[in-house]
């Protein structure tokens, strides 16, 4: 048996999600067991995944990779007693060799015992199982010194601005709202460092806001960084303000997806923000979008981040979003082309030895070590509208920021007669309550897949803009039916991968390598009566 997981993680949620969300939990524990004792793998799927069985359950996401002799033994066990299995491996397995086949396989949730599983079935049925708090995003201007393709906001010159009744109401509405203790704040465009003294009041005004109380503050700031100075960084420093920096990666795959309005190229200037924020010890992470610029040289992306001191970042492959729409021929990927580069990437991250943490894959190595789902954008219930919400320049409430320039998302606007608070709109909208219902189970193409639960058919709003609906799966479904079992099978059966990732966060550095051969038997004991 091989598989990896994350053990102070399994602690930690099995006593948090029966508390807080009834679902039971149960890794941990030792188990005796009578010959009556019934075993049972109903829900269970074994999957060949290029000649190494996956033991998979869909809906609780439980998983291991089985030996052979495992697999076959384990495809006989619905029904039968533990006394069967004991009987018949007895002359080649003590009992206690036997129990302990049968307690991993129990505690990973992938074998009941008299019907119960250690992993409640319906872990995901509910939708989100984080309290993650609520996080708004304001478009503070949707002008813009750059002119990328791909812009979810459409940005240029001529594009609206926050101005300060805007951006206070803005942050009213959020404070009304009393659904967690924690509120996180993004500024966001455009380019927000256009409006710096407006997004300076409206930090203020955050921080001193007479709703405040005892509640959790975070503010975020995603920038070109080509306006950055040194009073900027200082002022980013001073206010704790976690940045993002959007950069594409080598000086020709930057200005040619990232050009300045006036076509100038703008790879300079994102060098001399970076360069600030290093010298005044400001951390920041990087955001690349893949797109056709940038996708055929994974090398030269890493060495790019590793030159500019950027050893975490997100790769977000182009969207069929905003201005992207009309410049797909020209930017646009197949989920073959980003597959290919991301396997490139890692294998590349890997066999050098490189401190690089990308976020994609961070998130999907947290999925598979985890019960909970904390990043937004890869499940079906992403809170959009309800926990997550964007204002745009002039003040138009979309359920999050990748729907801004979706008309059929808006929400209203936040000097609608009536409106107390920004959450308010989507609990009487009926697309917001479409994407609250949206369940793998109900989309077509979702239901039979084996990692549903592991990508919970992705992002409502690219959905939406691909296929007019949010009841479909996400455009990037290929992506993730690839990629989940290609991190299984690959970080299972080649430790030294699993060890350089752990050591890189991506399992937070909890991450434990289990590597067993429970029943090395000879072919001929496969053969057993009924």
């Amino acid at each position: 048996m091989k598989y990896f997981s994350r053990p102070y993680r399994d602690s930690v949620e099995s006593k948090y999600l029966a508390v807080a969300h009834g679902r039971y939990y149960e890794p941990f524990g030792l188990l005796s067991l009578s010959d009556e004792t019934e075993l049972g793998t109903e829900g269970i799927v074994l999957e060949n995944l290029e000649g190494e069985m996956l033991v998979i359950h869909p809906e609780n996401t439980a998983w291991a990779f089985l030996s052979e002799s495992e697999s076959q033994w384990f495809s006989q066990l619905n029904g039968k007693s533990f006394g069967w299995l004991r009987h018949n491996l007895s002359p080649y397995l003590c009992t206690d060799r036997v129990l302990d086949f049968v307690a991993h396989l129990y505690r990973r949730g992938l074998l009941t015992i008299n019907g119960h599983s250690a992993v409640d079935h319906r872990m995901f049925a509910d939708g989100p199982n984080y309290d993650e708090g609520n996080l708004i995003e304001l478009l503070i201007t949707e002008k813009c010194n750059l002119a990328c393709p791909y812009c979810l906001a459409g940005a240029n010159s001529s594009m609206p601005a926050m101005n300060s009744n805007i951006a206070q109401k803005t942050i009213d509405l959020a404070f009304a709202m009393r659904e967690t203790d924690t509120l996180a704040f993004e500024f966001a465009g455009g380019e927000p460092f256009l409006k710096y003294e407006l997004m300076k009041d409206t930090v203020k005004y955050i921080r001193n806001h007479p709703l405040r109380g005892n509640r959790r503050l975070f503010v975020s700031v995603q920038t070109n960084a080509t306006l950055l100075n040194e009073e900027r960084v200082q002022w980013l420093k001073d206010e704790d303000i976690r940045i993002g920096i959007s950069l594409d990666g080598s000086v020709s795959s930057q200005n040619l997806s990232r050009p300045q309005l006036n076509g100038r190229e703008s790879y300079s200037k994102v060098v001399k923000g970076i360069t600030l924020l290093h010298r005044f010890s400001v951390p920041f992470g990087g955001l690349v979008v893949l797109n056709q610029s940038n996708i055929n040289d994974p090398v030269s992306l890493a060495n790019t981040m590793l030159d500019l001191g950027i050893y975490g970042f997100r790769l977000n492959p182009v969207a069929y979003l905003g201005d992207a729409r009309k410049n797909w021929n020209v930017i646009g990927l197949s989920q073959e082309e980003v597959i290919t580069f991301v396997k490139r990437l890692m294998g590349h991250i890997v066999d050098n030895k490189l401190p690089l943490l990308e976020d994609n894959v961070r998130s999907m190595c947290d999925f598979l070590t985890s019960k909970q789902r904390r990043t937004r954008c890869m499940r079906t219930h992403c809170g959009a509208g309800d926990t997550f919400q964007a204002v745009a320049a002039n003040g138009d409430i979309y359920p999050c920021g990748r729907a801004t320039q979706s008309p059929g998302l808006k929400l209203g606007n936040i000097f609608d007669e009536g409106l107390v608070r920004l959450s308010q709109p989507s609990r009487c909208n009926d697309v917001m309550q479409q994407i609250r219902e949206r369940r793998p189970a109900g989309l077509e193409g979702c239901g039979s897949c084996n990692y549903r639960q592991l990508c919970q058919s992705g992002c409502s709003a690219q959905a939406w803009e691909r296929y007019g609906t949010v009841q479909h799966r996400t455009p990037e479904c290929s992506f993730y039916k690839t990629l989940y079992p290609y991190l299984m099978r690959w970080l299972s059966f080649d430790p030294i991968a699993f060890d350089h990732l752990n050591a890189c966060n991506y399992f937070n550095n909890e991450g434990v390598h289990f590597s067993h051969d429970f029943i090395p038997l000879p072919s001929k004991v496969l053969e057993v009566k009924a």
